[in-house]
């Protein structure tokens, strides 16, 4: 099971593992950027990179409807897909502030729930 732009710290992470499922984070920057970030946040999670072509970046997130073509960049998206590849839970937030992103627990829960076969 895999969770797109799960949210909260890095601190979390062990928490998805826990329940079977695998973090991925995913940004319309060069793989420089990301790199910089994920240091500097300490993120351990994998992200996903287009190497120095961002447009292929952009080609995923469009794909999953995710991709704010005006301001090039992600829309806060919450996506599970379950071990078949199929999408088992989908939710992109209004705005990128701190009172529209899920939580942690949240994020968990939902992934209990497919894990549950619900």
């Amino acid at each position: 099971m895999k969770c797109l732009q799960a949210s909260g710290s890095d601190d979390n992470y062990p928490k998805f593992q826990k329940e079977n499922a695998e973090v991925l984070g995913i940004a319309s920057t060069s793989r420089f950027s990301q790199l910089a970030f994920a240091e500097f946040a300490k993120i351990q999670y994998p992200l996903l990179s287009g190497g120095t072509d961002v447009t292929t970046i952009h080609k995923v997130m469009r794909a999953y409807g995710v991709f704010d073509e005006a301001r090039l960049v992600a829309k806060r998206s919450y996506v599970i897909i379950d071990k078949e590849g199929i999408i088992r839970y989908y939710d992109i937030r209004p705005t990128n502030t701190e009172k529209d992103l899920l939580t942690t627990e949240q994020l968990l829960n939902a992934v209990k729930k497919i894990n549950q076969g619900g």
